[in-house]
């Protein structure tokens, strides 16, 4: 990494390149005696602080005016050249609203000193002159603009008139005002206020249209609405008061940007001026003499204000730099950086002229902003801009807690590889689809109900609910919390949509709304558009449950996400592979033996004994070893599942009232061994029922079943309960055969269930 230079600096150090007395000890590579312009790169969107932000600066301020620290800002250096000549110049990746604000303060302190100067010329006796035009001078030149040579002209002037020792005073007064005015276009009283208005634009743009503002723009459009700003504030005296108020010529602007900039503007002057009257003693202090005490203040907050400049000469260094120093969750900020290297590769790539840019541009902020990354929560806005990444760059190796990397993984392996400097185009159509991208992934996140709390109630409910499997699997692995294998199945249904459909097209949002409610409610896989989706879907929910963690699941999304995302839709087969199958069942068949009541795949019992219970007994064999199952044909029950608990059948605690009435009431070691470790003592119930039940032994806790009496599942545990091979009769006490078989029976069902295809309506289970 080229860092070039690190230092705390004040806005002249940053603008004029000159060692203040504040920070002499600061100098470094940034302090070359050079003045250089501040630039914000064409990605960037221009100055929006509000109200709020600047009063807490000034605020802040007040409890650390000695010096006060605003900061880091990362800046790069570039050399540029215009009209022959070189000059320095700073493109800001970090720190735009910081100095932007620093800047406006400054110009408000220009206006301060330029009204006062005024008023001081304006008296027979200036033995100042020079000294008052040459203060002016330095808070303008390399800070605000370029242009030396009004002020220099005025101090000619100065000059000139003092060595005239046989001039009037009135008439040196009255020349030095006239040439005073005319270098710095101060407009005279008119007849009417408006003309007086209007001839105060006029002269404001006289002054700044060919001026070369020491903050600029990459996108002139922009460098225009500053300009525009500045040009339409002004001072006013208010009448019968001793308050100077900056007011602006245009009385509404439909331009937010502009408006920004005013209203900054005017809050600046308000908090300055309220301060300089407060610290004015004289109760009769007029209003130059609170302008005189508003230029001091404004003078200390400019030497004061300080921020650590990092300084690098290469841009991918800058935005290291920034992510490093700026080391959080994805917030709005991190956003911001990604949608901006978009930006940058839209404003440096594409043809479109600067006009239809800056159209372009505020189009695509509505998007960002209003409709994708508006009101989701951080938790939605990671997984969008997770989920988008890797549709984007079909990395596999992306994890979900990689906030940093993901828009370096977007320019290393997206922007870099599809559109190379000197290769394709990157225009407007391009970026709105990558934009249509995030908002895919928006509506998918939506449209599914994704959330970020009570993911098991969620992913339990939409077990029981008529939808397709895919929307089912998406609630699994978000409550399983496997977000790296959810892009497997994001990938393959924005690149099937976008294999026969527009990403651009003017009606996309209706038209890919539409697409996922009718893969949701593809129930029955009737819409051939969707199979590979579904497809997908059902290996990662087999995956899921079948396997004791996410790494084998993970295996299988990295080998979908490699074939769908930006690289296309592909027609390979969707299937498992022969080893896949084999880890797969060798894991399931190892934590279903281990399983107990406190495994961490307690959560797939609840869910395969859901979907038990979802299923209808259509045909029994005579011996009972064999019978055919009807797979989710019982959703009739309409139970909530949400609220579905693990519960013992029989209890986990004796009540020692009548202890004789629970299994191994005389060996309890064996017998919390047994009653949590075999998967065949359990059942779901609802929550509600469930603590009525208690620990009333299984005998009598059949009685809380009658909501789902009609189950198969119920009725199996009661036949069992009849059958002395399992049960106590005369004790009404279960025996330990009860739980082996029934755990035997259960783990026979759960395989069936997980290994019948796609399409199987039914499956046979045979307990031979």
């Amino acid at each position: 990494m080229n860092l070039k230079d690190a230092g705390v600096y004040d806005l002249v150090n940053i603008f004029k390149g000159e060692a203040t007395l504040a920070h002499a000890s600061s100098q470094g590579g940034i302090i070359s005696n050079v003045s250089r312009l501040i630039n914000i790169p064409a990605y960037q969107r221009p100055y929006r602080w509000k109200t709020d932000n600047i009063i807490r600066l000034f605020e802040d301020f007040d409890d650390n005016n000695e010096e006060y620290f605003l900061g880091s800002a990362v800046v790069v250096e570039k050399e540029e050249k215009k009209n022959n000549e070189k000059f320095v110049q700073f493109d800001v990746i970090d720190g735009q609203q910081r100095l932007t604000t620093l800047y406006l303060l400054n110009y408000v302190r220009f206006l301060l000193r330029r009204e006062y100067t005024l008023q001081k010329l304006s008296k027979p006796y200036q033995p100042k002159a020079s000294e008052y035009c040459m203060e002016l001078k330095k808070s303008y030149v390399n800070l605000v603009g370029k242009n030396e040579s009004p002020f220099n002209a005025i101090l000619s002037k100065i000059e000139e008139l003092m060595d005239d020792e046989v001039l009037d005073q009135n008439e040196r007064v009255e020349q030095l005002v006239s040439c005073y005015k005319k270098q710095l276009c101060i407009a005279d009283i008119k007849e009417t206020p408006q003309e007086t208005l209007e001839e105060r634009l006029r002269q404001a743009h006289l002054f700044f249209d060919n001026e070369q503002l020491c903050l600029k723009y990459s996108r002139p459009r922009y460098d225009a609405v500053l300009k525009n700003a500045l040009c339409t504030v002004y001072l006013k005296n208010i009448p019968d008061t001793t308050d100077l108020k900056l007011e602006t010529i245009l009385n509404n602007t439909e331009d937010a940007f502009l408006a920004n900039y005013i209203d900054a503007m005017k809050t600046i002057m308000n908090e300055i001026w309220s301060r300089a009257k407060k610290n004015v003693k004289n109760d009769t202090a007029g209003v130059y003499e609170i302008c005189e005490k508003a230029i001091e203040l404004a003078d200390n907050i400019i030497k004061n204000m300080s921020l650590c400049i990092v300084l690098t000469v290469d841009e991918n260094d800058a935005n290291k730099l920034f992510e490093v120093l700026n080391d959080r969750a994805l917030e709005v900020e991190d956003l911001e950086l990604i949608k901006n290297h978009f930006y940058k590769e839209y404003c440096t790539k594409s043809s479109d002229s600067d006009d239809e840019k800056d159209k372009r541009i505020a189009e695509l902020d509505e998007l960002w902003a209003d409709k994708i990354f508006y009101g989701n929560g951080n938790y939605k806005n990671k997984l969008i801009s997770y989920l988008a990444t890797v549709y984007f760059t079909c990395d596999k190796e992306l994890s979900y807690k990689d906030d940093a990397k993901l828009k370096d993984a977007i320019e290393k392996k997206y922007s870099s590889k599809v559109y190379p400097i000197g290769g394709n185009p990157y225009e407007y159509n391009d970026i709105l689809a990558d934009f249509n991208t995030y908002y895919a992934v928006k509506i998918i996140l939506d449209l599914f109900g994704v959330k970020a709390q009570r993911l098991n109630e969620v992913a339990l409910r939409a077990e029981q609910e008529d939808k397709s499997i895919t929307y089912r699997t998406i609630h699994l692995l978000n409550a399983l919390k496997y977000h790296a294998v959810i892009p497997a199945l994001t990938n393959i249904i924005i690149s099937s949509y976008a294999n026969k459909h527009s990403m651009i097209d003017s009606n996309f949002q209706s038209d890919f709304m539409t697409y996922i409610r009718e893969l949701i409610n593809d129930v029955n896989y009737t819409n051939k558009e969707y199979v590979k989706i579904h497809e997908c879907a059902y290996m990662l929910w087999i995956a899921s449950l079948k396997c004791k963690d996410y790494s084998i699941p993970r295996t299988i999304a990295k080998r979908i996400i490699s074939k769908y995302g930006r690289v296309g839709f592909s027609n390979d087969s969707m299937d498992f592979l022969g080893s896949e199958v084999n880890e797969m069942n060798a894991e399931f068949d190892k934590w279903l033996n281990d399983w107990n009541f406190s495994s961490n795949k307690s959560f797939a019992i609840k869910i395969l004994l859901l979907n038990l219970l979802l299923s209808q007994r259509i045909n029994i064999s005579d011996n009972g070893h064999c019978y055919t199952l009807k797979i989710r044909e019982a959703l009739a029950y309409k139970l909530d599942a949400a609220k579905l608990q693990l519960d013992h059948l029989e209890a986990n605690n004796i009540n020692p009232a009548y202890p004789e009435t629970y299994y191994l009431s005389n060996d309890i070691e064996k017998r919390q061994k047994d009653v949590n470790s075999y998967i065949g003592n359990f059942m779901v119930l609802d929550a509600i029922e469930n603590n009525q039940k208690k620990n009333v032994p299984m005998y009598y806790a059949i009685q809380f079943y009658s909501s789902i009496k009609k189950s198969w599942l119920v009725e199996d545990i009661i036949n069992m309960m009849q059958d002395p091979a399992f049960f106590d009769l005369d004790k009404k006490i279960p025996k330990e055969e009860f739980f082996v078989e029934r755990s035997k029976r259960l783990k026979k069902c759960f395989k069936a269930l997980l290994n019948k295809g796609l399409d199987d309506n039914e499956v046979v289970v045979n307990f031979d």
